[in-house]
């Protein structure tokens, strides 16, 4: 074994043993696996035991996992869902980081921070506090399933949009102070130059390739791989993100049929290098100085402070609702990876001192800890938030269609119920309206004379605005382990709240669950897998007694 694989090596296991043991210890006592992966990074690192003295091998090794978590995320994309969001992405993505970069080069400027020259401190702080962090927020998003909500798909197409942004700055950056148009129009033509190339690889070559080889599950996953180093690669010769080459690469083999099982295959992949990404952050902690408080303390408030004056506004301006405005803000409201790229060329450039960097560092790391548990108890901080400031719009009557009975969710057995309506008396059906998150599915009912409206399920706002309290029957047939950032038991508690004379139907999976339900007002507990069971169990018998 060579000498410059032995060094990787030993810093990849002790980085990976300690994310182990600290993950280990967050798990058990319930705390966010990203606390544990810093504390770990810091505890191996300069600041603790220094069991690893260089970062330059866990640097490569935490850039992989940033490019691969950017080619899942393209994997996953639904372009169809991003697009149906409709002006509430693409006014919230577009107008966030401009106002927030504004209102950050005002606040710092008050607090005496320089803009240019030699101390560009505050237009820094301002430029990278106002982006977010993909690789944070997708983890978490993953880990508390809320990844579909309509909160969530925002959320990621903000930060796509961000992540442009993040571009554009890099490209602005070597003349920061006294920009040109020529770096922003070099790095708008590369973008697009290497998505049509996506586009088109993918359209004439991609699909070829992975049809000859989808006999072998290996070979596809390998392909793929191969595929994303490629984009990456190509972006970064071209001056561009390699993470942005990942993302294009990610979606052009996601439009294909083969994308699940690639998704499949990367992810615990993309989660070992992500780890050591996580830690190698923690372990780029040093000391922190007094003067460095007051700051970093400004760094943190304005991050978070600026994600709920720019994104809830923009979203509730756009009709997207109170409760999505609040979560997305709320998934936001952390320091970007990107920022550390950006503050470390500004030391490089000379335009901040390295002080500003250890600043970026500590906001990053503390915005990141409280992001975990902001994003966790989203839900619990809007009830929270509901409840003692209620919006003015919840009373509202609006001059929507009213509909007596209401189905919160188009599952399998919403349909069926559907299908079966339509054939006793398909008049009824004008009485029903069903609310769900999928355009497609919505279509098709309209089709069929069935109204529905598109919506959160776990927004209150959203049972609002369909007039909810008016409703007399309200069936909730998906199980929990399908909704997203609500359970039946909280979208009973909420039914009950909103429309307190309306009959409630909603699905468990246990007795305890139904009980739980029939304690908080439903009415009726569809138990659907007793019912099989009851209609196996009498299959069973009567195999055991046949007929004479």
């Amino acid at each position: 074994m060579s000498a410059a694989v032995a060094p990787i090596i030993h810093d990849i296991g002790v980085a990976i043993a300690a994310a182990t043991v600290l993950g280990l210890a967050a798990h058990w006592t319930r705390q966010p696996i990203i606390l544990a992966y810093l504390i770990a990074g810091a505890v191996i690192g300069p600041i603790g035991f220094r069991w690893i003295d260089s970062l330059d091998n866990i640097a490569v090794i935490s850039e992989l996992g940033m490019i691969l978590l950017l080619f899942v995320i393209g994997l996953e994309m639904d372009l169809k869902q991003v697009a149906a969001s409709g002006r509430q992405l693409l006014l919230t993505g577009f107008g966030q980081f401009p106002l927030g970069a504004a209102l950050g080069v005002g606040l710092f400027w008050l607090l005496g921070y320089g803009l240019g020259g030699g101390d560009a401190s505050g237009l820094y702080l301002a430029l990278i506090c106002s982006l977010s962090s993909t690789a944070i927020v997708v983890k978490l998003l993953y880990d508390t399933r809320t990844l579909d909500t309509l909160a969530g798909r925002i959320t990621v197409g903000v930060l796509i949009v961000q992540d442009i942004f993040a571009i554009l700055v890099l490209a602005l950056q070597p003349n920061l102070t006294s920009p040109e148009l020529l770096p922003i129009a070099k790095a708008l033509g590369g973008s697009l130059a290497l998505t049509l190339l996506g586009v088109v690889a993918s359209r004439l070559l991609l699909h070829r390739i992975f049809a000859s080889i989808a006999q072998s599950p290996e070979m596809v996953v390998a392909a793929a791989i191969g595929w994303c180093a490629i984009v990456a690669g190509a972006a970064g010769a071209m001056g561009l993100s390699t993470a942005m080459g990942a993302l294009i690469a990610g979606v052009a083999v996601g439009s294909m049929p083969y994308r699940l099982h690639v998704t499949a295959k990367v992810l615990p992949l993309r989660d070992f290098f992500l780890t050591l990404f996580f830690v190698s952050i923690g372990m780029m902690v040093v000391p922190p100085q007094a003067q460095w408080w007051p700051a970093i303390i400004a760094a943190v408030l304005f991050t978070i402070g600026s994600r709920f004056l720019t994104v809830w506004p923009l979203l509730a301006i756009s009709g997207a609702g109170h409760r999505t405005g609040f979560i997305a803000s709320l998934n936001l409201a952390q320091v970007s990876e990107f920022g550390l790229v950006i503050a470390l060329l500004g030391v490089g450039y000379g335009h901040i001192q390295k002080d500003t960097f250890n600043i970026v560092l500590y906001a990053m790391a503390i915005t990141a800890v409280v992001s975990s548990y902001g994003i966790r108890w989203g839900d619990t901080l809007w009830r929270l938030i509901a409840r003692a400031a209620p919006d003015p719009g919840l009373t509202g009557q609006g001059t929507a269609d009213h509909h007596p009975v209401v189905i919160l969710g188009a599952h399998r057995t919403a349909l069926a119920l559907i299908e079966e309506i339509e054939r006793r008396d398909a008049a009824q059906l004008s009485e029903v309206l069903v609310v769900d998150f999928n355009p497609e599915t919505l279509k098709a009912l309209a089709k069929r004379g069935v109204a529905g409206r598109f919506g959160d399920l776990s927004s209150m706002d959203t049972l609002h605005h369909v007039h909810l309290h008016q409703a007399r029957t309200i069936l909730s047939t998906i199980p929990d382990m399908m909704l997203k950032g609500v359970d039946n038991l909280g979208l009973v508690r909420t039914c009950r709240s909103l429309a307190p004379e309306a009959r409630i139907v909603a699905t468990a999976d246990t007795e305890a669950q139904a009980d739980k339900l029939r304690e908080a007002g439903c009415h009726e507990v569809l138990l659907p897998y007793q019912l099989q069971a009851a209609h196996l169990a009498a299959l069973l018998e009567q195999g055991h007694h046949p007929a004479v």
